[in-house]
């Protein structure tokens, strides 16, 4: 059986034209993407699973995973996201209290709309 992709980039591109916001966490694209797309939501945590579940692999990495590629296509409405500059932290900042029970890492990625 041929695994069909379950985000594709045109879900991406919509999800985050969605978000009202500049800027965006992996958190801030699963709430959005939920409301937009329950369906495949669903799918999603069915396969992944989330935070807590004890699975190595969960739903937010699997977006945080597909918005990096996304973001370094020339197609792409994002920046492209940096995970380490020399010297810096690239495109991560401190996760708030609320963001580590959710997320479970002190660090979050920050995904940055193209003006």
């Amino acid at each position: 059986m041929r695994d069909v992709n379950i985000l594709g980039e045109e879900k991406i591109k919509k999800t985050i034209e969605a978000i009202p916001s500049a800027s965006f966490t992996v958190l801030e694209f699963m709430k959005t993407f939920a409301e937009e797309f329950p369906a495949e939501w669903k799918r999603l945590v069915e396969r992944y699973g989330l935070y807590g579940s004890k699975r190595r692999y969960t739903v937010a990495t699997y977006l945080a995973n597909r918005l990096y590629t996304y973001s370094h296509k020339s197609s792409s409405i994002l920046r492209p996201f940096r995970r380490f500059e020399k010297g810096g932290k690239g495109d991560y900042r401190k996760s708030s209290k609320r963001e580590r029970e959710e997320f479970g890492s002190p660090w979050i990625a920050v995904y940055r709309k193209r003006t």
